[in-house]
Protein backbone atom coordinates (compact mmCIF):
# COMPACT_ATOMS: atom_id res chain seq x y z
CA UNK A 1 0.00 0.00 0.00
CA UNK A 2 1.37 3.57 -0.81
CA UNK A 3 0.44 6.97 -1.38
CA UNK A 4 -1.14 6.72 -4.72
CA UNK A 5 -3.12 3.51 -3.75
CA UNK A 6 -4.47 5.66 -1.11
CA UNK A 7 -5.01 8.18 -3.73
CA UNK A 8 -6.98 6.01 -5.87
CA UNK A 9 -9.12 4.39 -3.25
CA UNK A 10 -10.47 7.99 -2.18
CA UNK A 11 -10.19 9.61 -5.76
CA UNK A 12 -8.22 12.32 -5.21
CA UNK A 13 -4.95 12.65 -6.05
CA UNK A 14 -1.37 11.74 -4.76
CA UNK A 15 -0.51 16.07 -4.44
CA UNK A 16 -3.79 15.76 -2.19
CA UNK A 17 -3.43 12.98 -0.17
CA UNK A 18 0.10 14.30 0.57
CA UNK A 19 -1.06 18.07 1.85
CA UNK A 20 -3.58 15.79 4.16
CA UNK A 21 -0.52 13.87 6.00
CA UNK A 22 1.68 16.67 5.93
CA UNK A 23 -0.35 20.08 5.98
CA UNK A 24 -4.19 19.02 7.00
CA UNK A 25 -5.28 22.68 7.24
CA UNK A 26 -4.30 23.27 3.70
CA UNK A 27 -7.41 20.69 2.52
CA UNK A 28 -10.97 21.42 2.23
CA UNK A 29 -12.68 18.85 5.67
CA UNK A 30 -14.65 17.47 3.27
CA UNK A 31 -11.64 15.57 1.66
CA UNK A 32 -9.36 15.59 4.65
CA UNK A 33 -12.12 13.75 6.18
CA UNK A 34 -12.02 11.40 3.00
CA UNK A 35 -8.59 10.96 2.59
CA UNK A 36 -8.51 10.27 6.65
CA UNK A 37 -11.27 7.58 6.33
CA UNK A 38 -8.89 5.91 3.98
CA UNK A 39 -5.71 6.12 6.03
CA UNK A 40 -7.67 4.82 8.91
CA UNK A 41 -9.40 1.76 7.19
CA UNK A 42 -5.57 0.73 5.18
CA UNK A 43 -3.47 1.30 8.49
CA UNK A 44 -1.41 3.48 6.03
CA UNK A 45 1.32 4.87 7.77
CA UNK A 46 3.32 7.47 6.19
CA UNK A 47 7.29 7.13 5.71
CA UNK A 48 8.57 9.55 8.41
CA UNK A 49 11.71 10.11 6.37
CA UNK A 50 10.08 10.82 3.00
CA UNK A 51 8.38 13.07 4.30
CA UNK A 52 11.03 14.90 6.54
CA UNK A 53 12.69 15.39 2.68
CA UNK A 54 9.50 16.71 1.59
CA UNK A 55 8.43 19.08 5.00
CA UNK A 56 11.70 19.35 6.56
CA UNK A 57 10.16 18.30 9.39
CA UNK A 58 9.61 14.76 11.37
CA UNK A 59 7.00 15.90 13.79
CA UNK A 60 8.50 14.69 16.35
CA UNK A 61 9.80 16.45 20.13
CA UNK A 62 12.69 15.37 21.85
CA UNK A 63 12.07 14.95 25.34
CA UNK A 64 14.71 15.02 28.43
CA UNK A 65 13.68 14.42 31.82
CA UNK A 66 15.60 13.63 35.03
CA UNK A 67 13.95 10.80 35.95
CA UNK A 68 10.34 9.48 33.98
CA UNK A 69 8.92 7.26 36.93
CA UNK A 70 8.49 10.42 39.20
CA UNK A 71 4.90 11.28 39.88
CA UNK A 72 5.72 15.10 39.18
CA UNK A 73 7.48 14.32 35.62
CA UNK A 74 4.82 11.76 34.32
CA UNK A 75 1.98 14.99 35.00
CA UNK A 76 4.56 17.38 32.92
CA UNK A 77 4.57 14.57 30.45
CA UNK A 78 0.78 14.01 29.88
CA UNK A 79 0.68 17.62 29.65
CA UNK A 80 3.15 18.05 26.54
CA UNK A 81 2.00 14.61 24.98
CA UNK A 82 -1.81 15.76 25.33
CA UNK A 83 -0.74 19.41 23.69
CA UNK A 84 1.66 18.00 21.31
CA UNK A 85 -0.91 15.32 20.24
CA UNK A 86 -3.50 17.83 19.08
CA UNK A 87 -1.01 19.23 16.85
CA UNK A 88 0.20 16.26 14.61
CA UNK A 89 3.45 16.03 16.88
CA UNK A 90 4.76 12.86 18.35
CA UNK A 91 7.60 12.77 21.29
CA UNK A 92 10.72 10.91 21.77
CA UNK A 93 10.91 10.62 25.62
CA UNK A 94 14.18 10.06 27.33
CA UNK A 95 15.30 10.23 31.20
CA UNK A 96 18.54 11.21 32.29
CA UNK A 97 18.79 9.47 35.45
CA UNK A 98 20.30 12.51 37.23
CA UNK A 99 23.56 12.20 34.93
CA UNK A 100 24.71 14.92 33.00
CA UNK A 101 26.94 13.27 30.85
CA UNK A 102 23.36 10.99 30.13
CA UNK A 103 21.77 14.03 29.37
CA UNK A 104 24.77 15.36 26.64
CA UNK A 105 23.85 11.61 24.83
CA UNK A 106 20.41 11.98 23.98
CA UNK A 107 20.53 15.86 22.79
CA UNK A 108 23.48 14.16 20.35
CA UNK A 109 20.80 11.63 19.64
CA UNK A 110 18.19 13.78 18.87
CA UNK A 111 20.29 16.74 17.13
CA UNK A 112 21.07 13.06 14.80
CA UNK A 113 17.33 12.02 14.81
CA UNK A 114 16.46 15.81 13.42
CA UNK A 115 14.16 16.25 16.01
CA UNK A 116 11.88 19.29 15.22
CA UNK A 117 12.22 20.42 18.46
CA UNK A 118 13.56 19.14 22.19
CA UNK A 119 11.66 20.16 25.33
CA UNK A 120 14.88 19.73 28.22
CA UNK A 121 14.60 19.81 32.29
CA UNK A 122 18.28 19.48 32.80
CA UNK A 123 20.19 18.51 36.54
CA UNK A 124 22.23 21.53 36.03
CA UNK A 125 23.41 23.91 33.55
CA UNK A 126 27.14 23.93 33.06
CA UNK A 127 29.33 25.59 30.85
CA UNK A 128 29.33 23.04 28.49
CA UNK A 129 25.20 22.92 28.94
CA UNK A 130 25.68 26.15 27.40
CA UNK A 131 28.02 24.94 24.73
CA UNK A 132 26.37 22.18 23.71
CA UNK A 133 22.53 23.64 23.66
CA UNK A 134 23.70 26.63 21.51
CA UNK A 135 25.31 24.27 19.27
CA UNK A 136 22.07 22.68 18.47
CA UNK A 137 20.37 25.02 15.84
CA UNK A 138 16.92 23.10 17.31
CA UNK A 139 14.11 24.69 18.63
CA UNK A 140 14.75 24.79 22.55
CA UNK A 141 12.36 25.01 25.58
CA UNK A 142 14.02 24.64 29.16
CA UNK A 143 12.06 23.73 32.23
CA UNK A 144 12.99 24.49 35.96
CA UNK A 145 15.88 26.44 34.94
CA UNK A 146 16.85 29.46 33.00
CA UNK A 147 20.06 30.82 31.45
CA UNK A 148 20.32 34.03 29.28
CA UNK A 149 23.25 32.84 27.92
CA UNK A 150 21.21 29.73 25.61
CA UNK A 151 18.99 30.95 22.96
CA UNK A 152 15.62 29.07 24.56
CA UNK A 153 12.43 29.79 26.41
CA UNK A 154 11.69 28.73 29.62
CA UNK A 155 9.09 27.09 32.10
CA UNK A 156 10.08 27.91 35.77
CA UNK A 157 8.73 27.22 39.21
CA UNK A 158 8.48 29.60 41.77
CA UNK A 159 10.27 27.33 44.09
CA UNK A 160 11.89 30.08 46.37
CA UNK A 161 8.61 31.74 46.79
CA UNK A 162 7.10 28.20 47.68
CA UNK A 163 9.50 27.74 50.49
CA UNK A 164 8.78 30.64 51.66
CA UNK A 165 5.12 30.32 51.33
CA UNK A 166 5.67 27.20 53.73
CA UNK A 167 8.27 28.55 56.52
CA UNK A 168 5.63 31.57 56.89
CA UNK A 169 2.94 29.14 57.31
CA UNK A 170 4.76 26.81 59.67
CA UNK A 171 5.67 30.24 61.83
CA UNK A 172 2.22 31.40 61.51
CA UNK A 173 1.81 27.52 63.26
CA UNK A 174 4.46 28.86 66.51
CA UNK A 175 6.98 26.72 65.11
CA UNK A 176 10.42 28.45 65.32
CA UNK A 177 12.36 24.80 65.50
CA UNK A 178 12.45 23.71 62.17
CA UNK A 179 14.61 21.34 59.86
CA UNK A 180 14.77 21.52 56.39
CA UNK A 181 16.20 18.12 54.53
CA UNK A 182 17.20 19.29 51.18
CA UNK A 183 18.81 17.58 48.10
CA UNK A 184 21.82 18.44 46.11
CA UNK A 185 22.23 16.55 43.08
CA UNK A 186 24.23 18.43 40.63
CA UNK A 187 23.77 21.60 42.79
CA UNK A 188 20.42 21.65 41.19
CA UNK A 189 18.91 25.30 40.50
CA UNK A 190 15.38 23.72 42.24
CA UNK A 191 17.12 22.26 45.29
CA UNK A 192 19.22 25.60 45.66
CA UNK A 193 16.14 27.87 45.50
CA UNK A 194 14.02 25.54 47.94
CA UNK A 195 16.94 26.24 50.73
CA UNK A 196 17.79 29.48 49.81
CA UNK A 197 13.57 30.43 50.82
CA UNK A 198 14.28 28.39 54.10
CA UNK A 199 17.12 30.20 55.14
CA UNK A 200 15.18 33.99 54.10
CA UNK A 201 12.55 33.26 56.32
CA UNK A 202 14.35 31.97 59.20
CA UNK A 203 16.45 35.21 59.50
CA UNK A 204 13.98 37.52 58.29
CA UNK A 205 12.42 36.31 61.70
CA UNK A 206 15.30 36.49 63.45
CA UNK A 207 15.77 32.71 64.53
CA UNK A 208 18.79 30.55 64.40
CA UNK A 209 20.14 28.70 61.49
CA UNK A 210 20.93 25.62 63.56
CA UNK A 211 23.16 23.53 61.38
CA UNK A 212 22.46 19.99 62.47
CA UNK A 213 18.98 21.04 61.70
CA UNK A 214 19.68 21.17 57.51
CA UNK A 215 20.53 17.78 55.67
CA UNK A 216 20.78 16.52 52.07
CA UNK A 217 21.28 13.87 49.56
CA UNK A 218 19.07 12.71 46.69
CA UNK A 219 15.00 12.84 46.56
CA UNK A 220 14.27 9.43 47.12
CA UNK A 221 12.25 8.11 50.16
CA UNK A 222 14.93 6.49 51.70
CA UNK A 223 16.61 9.48 51.69
CA UNK A 224 14.42 10.96 53.55
CA UNK A 225 14.66 8.34 56.35
CA UNK A 226 17.89 8.68 56.63
CA UNK A 227 18.06 12.31 56.54
CA UNK A 228 15.63 12.26 59.46
CA UNK A 229 17.55 9.76 61.09
CA UNK A 230 20.48 11.82 61.31
CA UNK A 231 18.71 14.75 62.25
CA UNK A 232 17.31 13.12 65.66
CA UNK A 233 21.10 11.46 65.80
CA UNK A 234 22.82 15.03 65.41
CA UNK A 235 20.63 17.25 68.78
CA UNK A 236 19.19 17.15 71.76
CA UNK A 237 17.12 20.06 70.80
CA UNK A 238 14.70 17.97 68.40
CA UNK A 239 12.53 20.36 65.45
CA UNK A 240 8.79 20.80 66.29
CA UNK A 241 8.75 20.78 62.24
CA UNK A 242 10.18 19.63 59.29
CA UNK A 243 10.16 21.08 55.84
CA UNK A 244 11.05 18.35 53.18
CA UNK A 245 12.11 19.58 50.13
CA UNK A 246 9.75 17.12 48.14
CA UNK A 247 6.99 14.55 48.69
CA UNK A 248 9.33 11.35 48.79
CA UNK A 249 11.18 12.28 51.72
CA UNK A 250 8.87 13.59 53.62
CA UNK A 251 7.37 9.79 53.28
CA UNK A 252 10.57 8.45 54.37
CA UNK A 253 11.11 11.20 57.17
CA UNK A 254 7.15 10.10 58.32
CA UNK A 255 8.88 6.25 58.35
CA UNK A 256 11.29 6.97 60.68
CA UNK A 257 9.29 8.84 62.79
CA UNK A 258 6.82 6.62 62.97
CA UNK A 259 9.48 4.01 64.41
CA UNK A 260 10.38 6.58 66.90
CA UNK A 261 6.99 6.15 68.01
CA UNK A 262 6.56 10.16 67.60
CA UNK A 263 3.52 11.08 66.13
CA UNK A 264 3.01 13.78 63.10
CA UNK A 265 1.60 16.39 63.86
CA UNK A 266 1.29 15.92 67.29
CA UNK A 267 4.89 15.65 68.17
CA UNK A 268 6.33 16.82 64.85
CA UNK A 269 4.88 18.52 62.26
CA UNK A 270 6.11 17.54 58.32
CA UNK A 271 5.26 19.92 55.38
CA UNK A 272 7.08 19.44 51.71
CA UNK A 273 6.65 20.53 48.22
CA UNK A 274 4.91 18.64 45.35
CA UNK A 275 1.30 17.26 45.81
CA UNK A 276 2.06 13.50 44.18
CA UNK A 277 -0.91 11.56 43.88
CA UNK A 278 0.26 9.46 46.97
CA UNK A 279 0.01 12.78 49.17
CA UNK A 280 -3.14 12.71 49.80
CA UNK A 281 -3.80 9.53 50.77
CA UNK A 282 -0.68 8.85 52.59
CA UNK A 283 -0.96 8.45 56.74
CA UNK A 284 -1.20 11.11 57.74
CA UNK A 285 -2.49 12.78 54.72
CA UNK A 286 0.57 15.34 53.27
CA UNK A 287 0.59 19.11 54.05
CA UNK A 288 2.20 20.25 50.92
CA UNK A 289 2.78 22.54 47.92
CA UNK A 290 0.73 22.00 44.47
CA UNK A 291 2.88 23.07 41.21
CA UNK A 292 0.53 23.18 38.44
CA UNK A 293 2.70 19.98 36.76
CA UNK A 294 0.59 19.37 33.70
CA UNK A 295 -0.45 22.96 32.68
CA UNK A 296 3.84 23.51 32.65
CA UNK A 297 3.50 20.26 30.17
CA UNK A 298 0.93 22.38 28.40
CA UNK A 299 2.98 26.04 28.37
CA UNK A 300 6.27 23.79 27.53
CA UNK A 301 4.25 22.57 24.36
CA UNK A 302 2.92 26.38 23.37
CA UNK A 303 6.51 27.30 23.32
CA UNK A 304 8.23 24.75 21.56
CA UNK A 305 5.59 24.82 19.15
CA UNK A 306 5.70 28.88 18.44
CA UNK A 307 10.00 28.10 18.04
CA UNK A 308 8.88 25.63 15.36
CA UNK A 309 6.49 28.03 13.20
CA UNK A 310 8.68 31.09 13.74
CA UNK A 311 12.80 30.74 13.92
CA UNK A 312 12.73 34.37 14.97
CA UNK A 313 10.57 34.06 17.80
CA UNK A 314 11.21 36.15 20.94
CA UNK A 315 12.42 33.64 24.23
CA UNK A 316 10.00 34.05 26.51
CA UNK A 317 9.82 32.64 30.38
CA UNK A 318 6.81 31.73 32.46
CA UNK A 319 6.47 31.22 35.60
CA UNK A 320 4.11 27.91 36.98
CA UNK A 321 1.97 29.46 40.18
CA UNK A 322 1.48 27.23 43.29
CA UNK A 323 -0.90 26.27 45.93
CA UNK A 324 -0.45 25.38 49.70
CA UNK A 325 -2.69 22.21 50.52
CA UNK A 326 -2.95 21.84 54.21
CA UNK A 327 -3.62 18.19 55.15
CA UNK A 328 -2.83 15.79 58.38
CA UNK A 329 0.75 16.14 59.04
CA UNK A 330 1.10 19.77 59.95
CA UNK A 331 -1.00 21.54 63.16
CA UNK A 332 0.20 24.40 65.55
CA UNK A 333 2.47 23.62 68.09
Amino acid sequence: MNMKDIANLAGVSKATVSRVINNPELVSEKLRNKVQKILKETGYTPNLIARELVTKKTKLIGVIFPKVGIDTFSKITEGIMDKLNEEGYDILLASSRDDIEEEFKYLNIFKKKYVDGIIFFPTAITKKHIEVLNNLNIPLVLMGQMNKEINASSVLFKDFEASKEVMNYLISKNHKKIAYMGFNKYKSIIAKKRKEGYLQILKENNIDIKENYITKGDFGIKSGYNQAKEIFDSCDDFPTAIFTSTDRLAFGAIKYLKERSLNVPKDISIISIDDMEISEIFSPALTTIRFDYYNSGINASDLILKKIKNKNEENKDIFIGYNLIERESSGKL
